[in-house]
């Protein structure tokens, strides 16, 4: 089986270790991959990170071009690809999706679109311009179930992201007395919840000074979280990153994640978090099923400064309770997200699309 894996900018700057697992996984269960990853890709380390996945063949396609351009850009990734089409496209990231269906077309293959995020749903492509797409893969229960009100449930794939799990847990809180690492990680969108959980941790740093935080600034109110972050005097045990993903070796030393939105967005930094056995506290989530209150995550149920303050506390008075819930996350991680299984699955909706069953796919 030849699968082409297009990949936009957005998911590669975010996900892009992931994405590398997954293509070596796929690799190692006997597929040809081809990678196409956008040319401008406009952070170094990602473009060197690209060429480490030295197995699958890498092409790279000009991301971001007028709507006219569209058909000579497929025709030209295809010359590319002329001595070894692939049997089944992959478009992973919103930003993908048009050349995935522009290349479908041409070559006459089937595409699986990927529906990471419930917010992509209503830009899902339907009726004639959905013709060539075989597969809606999703990561959640609850975007499957919003994706059905609008697709045939029958093309819907729900694939969870997988994770590796580490030989052991990080023992969290472990220096209590002395150091506290706490990671607040977001997109930035919803500034009253940051307001309400910097507000919270401000009055934990009054009772544990011992703690510091890292605090990730993406997205239009960046500037506006940190001058609040300011006026609340957090600067001086406050560490800004720009984007979690890039500093994933940091942030996975922490003691305690801090998910301050509600976003349902499944990122796979959440989910390594977890497989470590680090404490995640976060506002109820219904979109997200791996938030179970008490089971994987601490949940705030109303977003208070009083409710988070309560929950954070509660924790850090309580380190073998913390633990405890790490733990749980860490077992609910090994059963339901494990990179191998995310590889297997994929594997089998691929088979389907190309040789029959609930997802399988006629050429127009």
């Amino acid at each position: 089986m030849h699968i082409g894996l297009i990949i936009d900018e957005e998911r590669l700057m975010h996900e892009h270790i992931m994405l590398n697992r997954l293509s070596i996984g796929l690799i190692d269960e006997g597929a040809q991959l081809t990678r196409l990853v956008p040319e401008e890709i406009s952070i170094p380390d990602l473009d060197l990170g690209e060429h480490r996945v030295a197995l699958a063949t890498r092409v790279a396609y000009p991301a971001r071009v007028p709507l006219w351009m569209h058909r000579r850009r497929a025709q030209n990734l295809i010359k590319l690809m002329e001595k070894s089409t692939p049997d089944v496209l992959y478009a992973v990231g919103e930003y993908a999706w048009q050349l995935g269906m522009d290349l479908a077309k041409w070559i006459e293959c089937p595409l699986a679109l990927d529906v990471w995020t419930s917010s992509l749903i209503p830009n899902c492509p339907t009726g004639r311009a959905a013709q060539n797409i075989a597969a809606y893969i999703v990561s959640t229960n609850s975007v499957s179930r919003l994706l059905s009100k609008k697709v045939d449930s029958a093309l819907i794939s729900t694939i969870p992201i997988g994770v590796p799990l580490p030989g052991e847990p990080r023992k969290v809180l472990a220096e209590l007395n002395q150091f506290i690492s706490i990671a607040v990680i977001g997109s930035g969108r919803d500034l009253s919840s940051y307001r309400t959980v910097l507000t919270s941790l401000k009055q934990i740093t009054q009772k544990f000074p011992q703690v510091q935080i890292f605090l990730e600034l993406r997205g239009s109110h960046s500037h506006d979280i940190w001058r609040l972050a300011q006026e609340l005097e957090l600067l001086p045990v406050l560490s800004t990153i720009t984007d979690a993903a890039q500093h994933r070796q940091l942030l996975l030393h922490c003691d305690v994640f801090i998910l301050p939105e509600r976003t349902g967005r499944m990122r796979s930094l959440l989910l390594e978090a977890m497989a470590l056995g680090l404490v995640v506290i976060a506002h109820a989530e219904p979109a997200l099923e791996l938030l179970g209150d008490q089971k994987t995550s601490a949940l705030v149920k109303k977003a208070t400064v009083e409710a988070w303050t309560n929950q954070v506390l509660q924790l850090l008075r309580h380190p073998d309770e913390a633990r405890q819930l790490g733990e749980s996350a860490r077992d609910y991680v090994s059963n339901h997200h494990r990179s191998s299984q995310h590889v297997t699955n994929l594997m089998e909706t691929f088979d389907k699309i190309l040789h029959g069953g609930a997802l399988s796919f006629v050429a127009s």
